[in-house]
């Protein structure tokens, strides 16, 4: 399950394997804008993620 939580806020499910990069394309997800994590733990772009695994996209928020 793939889970977009920012301004605009969505869920997905995948279906297969995919990395996180290659979710970043599909969705039009910036790694600037992004901290995103595996099962609650961070991971990198080249983490291959499973269907039954939970993918959450955190949006990067600054202020002051």
């Amino acid at each position: 399950m793939i889970r977009v939580v920012g301004r605009v806020s969505k869920t997905e499910k995948i279906d297969g394997k995919h990395s996180v990069a290659e979710i970043m394309d599909t969705y039009g997800i910036s790694d600037e804008r992004f901290i995103y994590l595996v099962n609650g733990t961070p991971v990198t772009k080249d983490f291959v993620v499973s269907p039954d695994e939970d993918l959450l996209f955190l949006e990067i928020f600054s202020g002051g």
